[in-house]
């Protein structure tokens, strides 16, 4: 018989509650020495005691997400170990010092905050780390959104197994939201694990699953999750995702520059890839405009929805007419795929700002400590007037 504890949220089953002692308990045996265990162990298990409070459906969603995480934990390999080892391959031993000396980069000349985080390196035997959900309504340009404990609530959802996303996503399908599903290579714990007072357990590791990529897709990943230790605002993932999209740019741009390889075949590339992205960019935003004034005209659902897939079919064929000018990155499979809301937004989810930062960096000397300090002020606004501001610039 399954008994089950009563909540304000509903009933939660003993044997959920089971499962989070278990990962309650492993935690705090990797912590080391005893004080440590018996300090750090408090947190954590009013951290899952929080989550036994939210509700059935979704401690069963943070138990996948406490449990996907511990493994990439426990995983990790010291990067300093990796390379005095003879069995680490040529390549991988190669990257793995690109990693430590973009890393130190980052902290010197970016003013990136010197973290534990990223001095180990886990190979989860897998190309994508999490397989995230994005949603959105299917007549208007808004996101669906998620609430969660401590990062508010965010237009993403992840997870590590691809067919429990895959059953959510087919649900939220049903109920007629248009929804996007992809894998990411990265991400980010923030400053939650990242910080000093945190044993170095839990600080984020490099991962093959953007290890195994170019050198200058790795400089911009890595370049791209230390940025989110800057500035992070609860419920503004545009904010937070473009802010870290530009650090990378500019980042790997400098770091180049900075090697002496502005005149190499490596930084050219950096430049045309740079080109395309920013053209296709361009060329999906140039639509948004016309998506909202079909949703806000007075025509019917039915007149709406034959609009919306006329407005995409354009879209494909503006691609397919200037296909020839991008020179590196081809996106013929982005827009082969039967388009939606949820995909729209992902490209404005990353990129709606950048160039907002680009002009205030500018307006900051091109000093990346003044520049930081004038972005913290401006997440400390309040939501409305931050977005008054970026609008504005």
């Amino acid at each position: 018989m399954n008994y089950l504890i009563k909540t304000s949220q509903g009933n939660v089953s003993t044997s959920l509650v089971l499962q989070s002692l278990h990962i309650l308990i492993k935690l705090i045996k990797k912590l080391s020495p005893l004080r440590n265990r018996l300090n750090y162990g408090k947190y954590l298990f009013l951290f899952l005691m929080g989550i036994l409070l939210t509700g059935c459906g979704e401690i069963q969603y943070y138990l996948q997400a406490i449990e996907g995480h511990l493994d990439i934990l426990n995983r990790k390999q010291k990067i300093e170990d990796l390379l005095n080892e003879p069995e680490t391959s040529s390549e991988l031993a190669r990257k793995l010092r690109l990693i430590k000396e973009v890393r130190q980069f980052a902290i010197e000349q970016l003013r990136l905050p010197e973290i534990q985080g990223y001095t180990s390196y886990s190979d989860i035997e897998r190309p994508y780390v999490v397989t995230v959900i994005t949603a959105a309504h299917k007549l208007r340009l808004e996101p669906y959104k998620w609430c969660f404990l401590f990062v508010g609530c965010v237009g993403y959802r992840g997870y590590f197994d691809p067919q429990e996303a895959e059953a959510y996503a087919a649900g939220l399908k049903k109920e007629g939201w248009d929804v996007a599903v992809g894998n990411v290579r990265a991400y980010s714990t923030l400053n939650w694990l990242n910080n000093d007072f945190m044993p170095n357990y839990f600080k984020d590791p490099v991962l093959n699953t953007f290890i195994e990529h170019s050198d200058p897709l790795i400089i911009q990943l890595l370049i791209h999750e230390m940025a989110h230790q800057v500035v992070y605002v609860n419920g503004d993932t545009s904010f937070n995702e473009s802010f870290a999209v530009f650090v990378e740019q500019e980042g790997l741009k400098q770091y180049l520059e900075s090697d002496g390889e502005k005149a190499t075949e490596s930084y050219q590339k950096y430049l045309q890839r740079y080109a395309d992205k920013t053209r296709f960019i361009k060329m999906v935003t140039a639509f948004y405009e016309k998506f909202e004034k079909l949703y806000r005209s007075n025509s019917s659902d039915q007149e709406k929805l034959a609009g919306k897939q006329q407005l995409f079919q354009e879209m494909k064929k503006a691609y397919r007419q200037r296909a020839g000018e991008f020179k590196v990155l081809n996106y013929n499979a982005w827009f082969e795929q039967p388009l939606n809301n949820a995909d729209l937004l992902g490209i404005k989810r990353y990129h709606n700002h950048v160039s907002v930062f680009q002009r205030i960096f500018q307006e900051q000397g091109y000093n990346w400590s003044a520049f930081f300090l004038k972005i913290k002020e401006i997440a400390a606004l309040p939501k409305a007037e931050r977005a008054t501001y970026l609008q504005a610039h």
